[in-house]
């Protein structure tokens, strides 16, 4: 049984590269699992109406569908350039979260996130601005036609900053805490930086970013970091 885990793609439908193609290639076969750890999207928000971001993302329908088709389970921890899903993808049913969910992998309790919460005072406040019933309120009374444009707009302001140390080391320090609370595994993206933590046994992983190629796997009851 396979998991992949990832985040922080970035896809940009006005953008377009690689990751996209490595992203098809890397679930050709389709795993048991697929764990996307958010920012997957540059943007996307979970309007009543998703003809307009489906249509820009459009290829990647086929790519769900198949993943559905084939029974695997997709589950989508929320970042900050994507959330708000209503629990689909492209009309695949999708488990979406929008901070944090435990996984039980083989007997292992595993801590999903994607870390924008776990990022400390006053990180995290753009966050919490972001992802409330009252901002989705807002946003699916403006509507995709006006909101759609600002998020890209805004993704090319807040998104390529690169490898943040400081964040690692404070996604590190939650993840510690975490683990003596009792969980096996902790995983993470959203600082960009592919990351490995043992503490008497137990893990802490940090997938980095998927459009550097890095992503995490579950195969035969063990994690390993892998680069595209």
């Amino acid at each position: 049984m396979t998991w992949l885990f990832l985040g922080d793609a970035h896809l940009n439908p006005f953008g377009r590269d690689g990751t996209w193609d490595n992203f098809k290639r890397l679930v050709e076969n389709p795993p048991a699992g697929l764990v996307i750890l958010g920012d997957f999207f540059d943007f996307w928000f979970g309007f009543q109406d998703q003809r307009k971001l489906e249509f820009l993302y459009g290829d990647l329908r086929e790519v769900f569908l198949s993943l559905y088709k084939n029974g695997t389970r997709i589950i989508y921890l929320e970042g900050n350039h994507d959330f708000g899903l209503k629990g689909e993808l492209f009309g695949v049913k999708v488990e979406n979260y929008r901070w944090e969910n435990v996984l039980e992998l083989e007997g292992l309790r595993v801590l999903l996130a994607h870390g924008d919460k776990n990022s400390g005072f006053p990180h995290f406040l753009p966050s919490l601005f972001l992802k409330n019933t009252l901002t989705y309120s807002l946003l699916r009374f403006l509507g995709p036609r006006v909101v759609i444009p600002i998020g890209f707009f805004w993704a090319s302001r807040s998104k390529r900053k690169g490898p943040q140390e400081d964040l690692q080391n404070r996604l590190r320090a939650y993840a510690l805490k975490r683990l003596k609370e009792g969980f096996d595994v902790v995983i993470m993206a959203h600082s960009h930086m592919p990351d490995l933590v043992e503490d008497k046994g137990r893990f802490y992983f940090n997938v980095g970013s998927f459009r550097n190629g890095n992503y995490l796997i579950f195969s035969k009851g063990r994690f390993s970091l892998k680069k595209l």
